[in-house]
């Protein structure tokens, strides 16, 4: 019984950790969005709104193929 409340803890203990990580990693990157926009660098937005469109296809595309050989 030891050993499962130990687990579950610590389970808690990581899930909570990566919200707060992805919490943050939100914030710094519209922070430097905001930054980069002030600073007139429009072409590091540009790039960084065109890697978050890739990775969306990729990942779409990855799960129409595994769909499409009947892996999920």
């Amino acid at each position: 019984m030891d050993d499962l409340v130990l687990t579950g803890t610590l389970s808690l203990i990581a899930f909570f950790a990566v919200i707060i990580a992805g919490i943050l990693a939100v914030l710094i990157f519209f922070s430097w969005v905001w930054s980069a926009a002030g600073a007139g660098d429009y072409n590091s937005i540009l790039l960084s709104i065109l890697a978050i469109i890739f990775a969306g296809c990729a990942y779409t595309g990855t799960g129409y193929y595994l769909f499409s050989k009947g892996w999920i």
